[in-house]
């Protein structure tokens, strides 16, 4: 018999977009695997650079995800909340980590192993298949949103370029007119 915690996992792994499609013993199956883990405020989840292996779904709480630019700074990319994900790729590419991941909020997570994920391959294909097709869905969506942000950026400075070439003539054009009029 299912307790009422229980279910009420099934109910919110139900709602997350990766574990869609999954019922019955596929659902089940993944919840075997899956581990619980909990971050107070400002604890690191994992470093961009470090070999990962897990993936998250977040519960409860809020992280942010940051990555350093090529100067150093470190850039805000995205805040994350319940029944989001952080961490997939590395279950699909064995790539070190490509941001950091701060919780914000205490926060509770339950993740999954690229193992995890195999032994699954292995127990349940049906399951395996849904959960991958869904991560390749959700990388795809991320994908499309930050070629539009690129394309925002890129146009965005052009613009800038424009205007500072247009400054650039325009004091270059001042300043002629000024060195006519001390002739005279």
């Amino acid at each position: 018999m299912t307790t009422p915690q229980e279910m009420s996992l099934v109910t919110f792994l139900r709602s997350v977009p990766i574990f869609g499609g999954l019922e019955g013993r596929s659902l089940d199956r993944l919840i075997e695997r899956l581990q619980e883990q909990r971050f107070e405020p400002g604890e690191v989840v994992f470093h961009e650079g470090e070999l990962g292996r897990t993936m998250h779904v977040l519960r409860e709480g809020e992280v942010e995800i940051v990555r350093r630019a090529s100067g150093g700074a470190e850039v805000l990319i995205v805040r994350l909340g319940p029944g989001e994900t952080f961490g997939e790729m590395t279950l699909v590419e064995l790539q070190p980590r490509s941001a950091t991941v701060i919780a914000k909020k205490r926060t509770h997570t339950y993740s999954l192993t690229n193992m995890d994920l195999y032994n699954l391959y292995r127990d349940d294909n049906y399951a395996y298949v849904i959960v991958l097709q869904n991560i390749c869905r959700m990388l795809s969506r991320r994908l499309r949103k930050a070629d539009g942000r690129i394309a925002d950026f890129l146009t965005l400075q052009e613009k800038l370029e424009e205007q500072a070439k247009e400054t650039e003539e325009e004091k270059s054009t001042t300043h002629k007119a000024e060195g006519k009029t001390k002739k005279r």
